[in-house]
């Protein structure tokens, strides 16, 4: 009797050992007489054709695309693909070819949090704001010396947070782009 070592098709990997009888021949598809390496965590063992190796084994693994931040599963032996890696993304990040990690993009960051902001609130919730932080006196005085504002202060059924209105009210109240945001958020909670 003789041992062969099978190993997969596709992949090159080890499957089993055999013991055949050595009058029947040692040549058997994908087979072969060389004794297999030990077995090591994270590696699959793979005959090339003249010897076998250690080829690193992920699969299963969760990957990203370094590109889209796509979640994956590795599904291929040897090393984790140049436009892959293994650490997590958060929701504002890009990859930094330079350090090699995930770094949070600022940019995308504050366009989410400016997605967030309501385009419109209601009269009611912008009046009881106002009234809330002691500026609804002051508004009120101010659009009672323009007719086209007292009109539209006291019909609309809401506020357009890009309205000529806020802008000049904004102004005239030292209000910033900020301000009249967390004005816009604060409101739309009441």
């Amino acid at each position: 009797m003789i041992k062969i070592y099978r190993y997969d098709i596709t992949t090159k990997e080890f499957l089993q050992e055999l013991e055949i009888n050595e009058a029947y021949g040692t040549n058997l598809p994908f087979t072969t007489t060389i004794k297999p390496l030990a077995k090591k965590e994270g590696f699959a063992v793979c005959f090339n054709v003249t010897k076998w190796e250690l080829v690193e084994d992920n699969r299963n693994k969760t990957i990203y695309v370094k590109a889209t931040k796509e979640e994956l599963k590795v599904d291929y032996l040897g090393k984790i693909k140049d436009e892959h890696t293994l650490l997590i993304p958060k929701q504002f990040d890009k990859w930094n070819e330079v350090s090699k990690s995930w770094v949070e993009d600022d940019t995308l960051k504050k366009e989410y949090e400016k997605s967030l902001i309501p385009k419109t609130i209601t009269l009611r919730q912008a009046r009881l704001y106002l009234l809330s932080i002691g500026l609804l006196d002051d508004l009120e005085n101010i659009i009672n010396q323009n007719r086209a504002y007292q009109i539209e202060w006291e019909y609309a059924n809401q506020i357009e947070k890009e309205s000529p209105l806020v802008k000049i009210l904004g102004q005239t109240l030292n209000l910033d782009d900020t301000a009249i945001d967390n004005m816009f958020m604060e409101a739309s909670k009441i």
